[in-house]
């Protein structure tokens, strides 16, 4: 396999339905038209420590003759706002017009990662069949992603770091109205409302490709029983799903930034047809039979 072409790299700020946000955008220097990618970032701190294997991955998408849109959406990175300022409907807006400036009739791929995969598909409104999903560790439940964000306001209690004072848990207050501040970031009930009623479905109809990639700690990796009824679920109704489990490091929580090289390979075969000869860093792989 080959490592493909020297890329080209710009970003810049773009006016959006809630403010300016800011676009990278990673293309091949030659002229190709092999198609678009628009990555859809995990929430809060998960984007943050996934920014590295990202960025690589969209770099490798480029050499092989994709364009690549990331776009931090508001209140995220270096867009405008605050994360309280940001609203479930926003963001999903925000993902709603990259598909739109994406050239119709050509390859179009919507990547999401964690939270990531909801906003995708709640965008993916309109069954187009060049449009295809892939999915990096999708969250299948918004409620069930949210609560597990907010376990980090209870732990903070247990070593001392906040102040324990024995009122109601930040989803009762935020399901009262009001904001709290968890992990560092501040949640507005605009957005975590639409988050917790979040779920990962498809529009009927649906007529493209799906590419589920999941990295286990089992040894052999395994996907959990819910994301397996997931996929069974949109294979009976008749969705391409292409679903991947492989060892592999959380990199989007662990403490120190990590990478999975196998999981950089696997995307850029998944979306380019060939991927960039990467090393083998040993445990065993299995793809998940239709």
């Amino acid at each position: 396999m080959t490592s493909g072409g020297p890329i080209m790299q710009s970003g810049m700020l773009v006016d959006g339905p809630a403010g300016r946000r800011f676009r990278l955008v990673s293309r091949p220097a030659s002229p190709s038209d092999a198609g678009t990618v628009v990555f859809v970032h995990a929430f809060a701190e998960e984007m943050n420590k996934s920014r590295r294997m990202v960025a690589r991955t969209a770099r490798a998408l480029a050499a092989h003759g994709w364009t690549v849109v990331q776009t931090d959406l508001h209140g995220c990175g270096d867009s405008a706002g605050e994360f309280r300022d940001a609203t479930w409907d926003a963001w999903c807006s925000e993902v709603r017009d990259e598909l739109v400036h994406a050239d119709r009739g050509r390859p179009l791929w919507l990547w999401g990662h964690r939270a990531g995969a909801l906003l995708a598909a709640a965008a993916a409104v309109e069954p187009r069949p060049e449009l295809h999903l892939m999915l990096w560790q999708p969250a299948l439940a918004g409620a069930q992603h949210l609560q597990q964000f907010l376990r980090l306001h209870a732990g903070a209690r247990i070593v001392g770091a906040q102040k324990h004072t024995g009122g109601p848990s930040p989803l009762q207050r935020l399901r009262a109205g009001e904001c709290v501040e968890v992990g560092g970031y501040e949640l507005a009930p605009s957005l975590t409302h639409g988050l917790e009623n979040a779920r990962l479905d498809l529009p009927a109809g649906w007529a493209g490709r799906v590419v589920w990639l999941e990295l286990s700690a089992l040894d052999p990796p395994a996907l959990p029983v819910p994301a397996a009824q997931c996929i069974a679920r949109w294979r009976q109704s008749g969705v391409e799903v292409d679903a991947q489990v492989f060892a592999g490091p959380a990199f989007w929580q662990t403490q120190e930034i990590e990478e999975c090289d196998e999981l950089l390979h696997r995307t850029v075969q998944a979306i380019a047809g060939s991927a960039p000869a990467m090393p083998r860093h040993g445990g065993t792989a299995q793809q998940v039979p239709a």
